[in-house]
């Protein structure tokens, strides 16, 4: 009897921690993101953007659209990371017709 009262409460803590684990990485690991200075944003609104150019360092041009909402930043403060050129990190998933969907923008 003990050592079930010590063993069922320690395999709860153990579930436990594997499904946070798990939660954790699905969320961080969720999307691709690549890291690049801004060439062009497009707004679809003062809050929205509807496309985002950057380049990462390779050279490689990314276009993003903004379909719908999502975490990150506006499109004015995009334009002054282009002035500025500094580089910004945009997590995206690929849609079926091949675009690059924004998931989230970060400094």
């Amino acid at each position: 009897m003990i050592r079930l009262v010590k063993i069922v409460p320690l395999a709860l803590v153990t579930v436990a921690v594997v499904f946070i684990a798990f939660g954790i990485s699905s969320i961080l690991g969720s999307g691709n993101t690549v890291r690049g200075k801004v060439l062009s944003v497009e707004s679809a609104s003062i809050t929205t953007i509807s496309t985002l150019i950057i380049e990462d360092r390779s050279g490689k041009q990314w276009t993003f659209k903004g379909f719908g909402t999502f975490s990150g930043v506006t499109p004015s403060h995009l334009e002054e990371h282009r002035a500025k050129q500094e580089k910004v990190t945009v997590e995206y998933k690929e849609m079926n017709s091949g675009d690059l969907s924004i998931v989230g923008v970060s400094d």
